[in-house]
C-alpha cells in the first residue's frame, strides 16, 4: 500500500517541563513524517530545560527548538504568573510558532495541569492565536487561521500537593472555554499520571507515563497519514465540537493477535486502558484506529469494512450507538500478526475524574480565601475564580449521562 500522497502535517507546541518532555520523545521519533522537526520547547526556566534534555532519549541538541520566554526565572506552580509571562513576550513566541510550524495543518499543545508554566502559558495561546488580540499585525503563516488546535492536558498524580488538584481543576477550565463561555481547544486529550501509572510518581513513573502518550499520539497522528478511510483533523473535532463534547481520553491496547482475537475484543481491550477514570458507556464521541501489518490489509485480512462493522456493534453493546465518530485502518511495515488499537473516547462523564481533585481543591482554595494568593506573589482574583469554576461546572453538567 503506498503512502498517501497528502497527509496531515502536524506542528508541537509544548510548554512548561512535564510537557517539553513529552515533545522531546516525539521530536526523537524519525519515524514520523507526520511531525518532523515542527516542534517547538517553551519555558520559563533554562533549568527545566536542561532536564528536559538530560532526562529524555533525545540524542539530538534541542536548543533550535527552544524558547525560554519571561523572566527566565520559572514561575512554580502559579499559572497566573505563567500567563502573565507569556502574554508579555507574545509576539517573540509567536514569530517562533511561525518558524517551526511551515506547512503544519494542524497543532498540537502539550501541557501538564498541576504546574505554573505550561498550564499557564498554553490556554492563554489557544486563545491568542485564535483571536489574535495580542498580537502585533504581522503576516503570519496560515497555522495562525486556518490550522486545527489540539491539546494534551496531563493530569497530576492524585497524591501530589493540594496547589497542583487545585491547578488542574482550574487549567482544565481553561482549555475547554474560554473566559466567555466560548469553546477554546478544539479537542482536549487529558491523561492521568495515576491512572496510567499506578506508582507514587517516582522519577522514573513519568518516563512511562510519556511513553504512553507518545504511543497513543503516534496513532491518532498516524490515522491522517497512511490509512484507509482517512480520519482527517478536521474530523476529530467537527462533529463533537458541533454536540459540545470535546474532551477527549485515548484509550490504547498494543500487540493483539490479529489472527485470534475478534475485533469488539480488541476494542474491549483498550477501553479497559482508557488514560483516564471514564464509563466508555458515558461516551458521546468515539474514534477507532486499528494498526496493523501491511501485508495483512493488503490479503483482506484486516478490512476498513470490517472493522467498522465491528466498532458499530460494541457502540451498540455499550449503549452509545448514537456517539459522532469514525474509523480508520493504519498500515504498518513491521512482521507478524500484531495488531494495535486505539479508541479516541469524547463526551464522558468527567466526574470520576475531577472527584479525585474535589477534597484537595476545596483544601487549597480555603487556604487562598484571604488574598487569593497562588505563589510568587501573584493572586487570583474573585471574579476570575467564579467564571473558571463555572465554565467548568457548565461544560461537565452538560456532558454528565
Amino acid at each position: 500500500m503506498a503512502q498517501a500522497d497528502t497527509f496531515t502535517r502536524w506542528g508541537v507546541v509544548a510548554a512548561g517541563e512535564g510537557g517539553n518532555r513529552v515533545a522531546a520523545e516525539l521530536l526523537a521519533r524519525e519515524d514520523n513524517p507526520g511531525i518532523g522537526e515542527r516542534v517547538l520547547l517553551l519555558n520559563t526556566n533554562r533549568a527545566d530545560i536542561r532536564n528536559t534534555i538530560e532526562q529524555g532519549d533525545v540524542d539530538e541538541d534541542l536548543d533550535e527548538y527552544v524558547r525560554v520566554f519571561g523572566d527566565k526565572r520559572g514561575v512554580g506552580n502559579d499559572f497566573m504568573a505563567g500567563e502573565r509571562q507569556t502574554e508579555g513576550d507574545i509576539d517573540e513566541i509567536a514569530d517562533d510558532v511561525d518558524d517551526r510550524m511551515i506547512s503544519a495543518d494542524a497543532q498540537l499543545f502539550v501541557t501538564t495541569l498541576g504546574g505554573g508554566t505550561g498550564n499557564g502559558s498554553v490556554p492563554y495561546l489557544l486563545r491568542e492565536f485564535d483571536e489574535q488580540t495580542a498580537i502585533d499585525s504581522v503576516d503570519y503563516g496560515p497555522w495562525i487561521d486556518d490550522a486545527v488546535r489540539i491539546t494534551v492536558g496531563i493530569w497530576p498524580y492524585y497524591n501530589e500537593p493540594a496547589q497542583r488538584q487545585f491547578n488542574a481543576r482550574l487549567g482544565l477550565s481553561r482549555l475547554l472555554r474560554r473566559d466567555d463561555g466560548g469553546q477554546n481547544a478544539d479537542m482536549t486529550l487529558l491523561a492521568g499520571n495515576s491512572h496510567i501509572d499506578q506508582s507514587d510518581g517516582r522519577r522514573d513513573s513519568y518516563d512511562r507515563v510519556n511513553e504512553r502518550i507518545v504511543e497513543a499520539l503516534d496513532l491518532m497522528i498516524g490515522a491522517g497519514r497512511q490509512s484507509q478511510s482517512v480520519i482527517d483533523v478536521e474530523d476529530y473535532v467537527a462533529k463533537p465540537s458541533a454536540v459540545g463534547a470535546y474532551h477527549f481520553t485515548p484509550a490504547v491496547a498494543t500487540e493483539l493477535n490479529g489472527k485470534m482475537l475478534d475485533y469488539e475484543l480488541m476494542f474491549d481491550k483498550a477501553a479497559d486502558n482508557a488514560f483516564v477514570p471514564m464509563d466508555p458507556s458515558t461516551s458521546r464521541a468515539a474514534f477507532a484506529i486499528v494498526r496493523a501489518p501491511e501485508r495483512m490489509i493488503e490479503r483482506d485480512e484486516v478490512t476498513a469494512n470490517e472493522i467498522d462493522r465491528a466498532f458499530d456493534a460494541w457502540k451498540r453493546e455499550k449503549g452509545i450507538a448514537g456517539a459522532v465518530g469514525m474509523t480508520t485502518v493504519t498500515p504498518t511495515d513491521r512482521r507478524g500478526s500484531d495488531v494495535d488499537v486505539l479508541l479516541l473516547l469524547g463526551g464522558f462523564d468527567l466526574n470520576p475524574l475531577l472527584d479525585h481533585s474535589a477534597d484537595s481543591y476545596e483544601a487549597h482554595k480555603q487556604n487562598l480565601e484571604a488574598a487569593r494568593q497562588l505563589g510568587s506573589g501573584s493572586t487570583i482574583p474573585q471574579r476570575k475564580l467564579d467564571t473558571l469554576e463555572r465554565n467548568l461546572e457548565e461544560y461537565v453538567d452538560a456532558n454528565a449521562r
